[in-house]
């Protein structure tokens, strides 16, 4: 199987990931786009056969505290794009939180940096690692 994983955002990180029951998982391309119609990655949600991203979620005491203040959401805007094009490419999304990127990292024979900026790929490799294992019964990379 092949999975897509989607980091959205001003800058929308993808990555491709191969699984099988049973076996390691097996790292794909990878980029970063940061056309927000997410037309410029058509061609590899095309190509995948389910595409796994993360959730966006205001949350309310970062809210309050005013750090969302005349936010222009890049992150809906890239899902609300992403969705779109799955369901015109009769794709079968995911959708995951944050968090469970983590274990991820680790799945992917990745190392967690809490605070890390600039890893929109690796987020999106993470994220379809953790899918891969925990859904699919995948094993991580080799070597992780």
């Amino acid at each position: 199987m092949k999975i897509l994983g989607v980091d959205p955002g001003k800058r929308t990180g993808w990555a491709f990931l191969y699984c099988e029951k049973g076996e390691h998982l097996k790292l794909g391309i990878f980029g970063v786009t940061e056309d927000l119609t997410l037309l410029e990655i058509q061609p590899q949600v095309a190509e995948a056969d389910l595409v796994v991203y993360e959730d966006y979620k205001v949350r309310p005491k970062m809210a309050r505290k005013g750090d969302f203040d005349w936010d222009p959401m890049w992150g809906p805007r890239a899902i609300g794009s992403l969705l779109t094009l799955c369901a015109l490419l009769q794709k079968e999304t995911v959708i995951q939180q944050p968090v469970e990127r983590i274990p991820g990292f680790g799945f992917a024979g990745m190392k967690y940096v809490p605070g890390k900026k600039g890893r929109h790929w690796q987020d999106a490799l993470a994220h379809a690692a953790k899918y891969g294992v925990s859904k699919l019964g995948a094993l991580p990379v080799a070597g992780s």
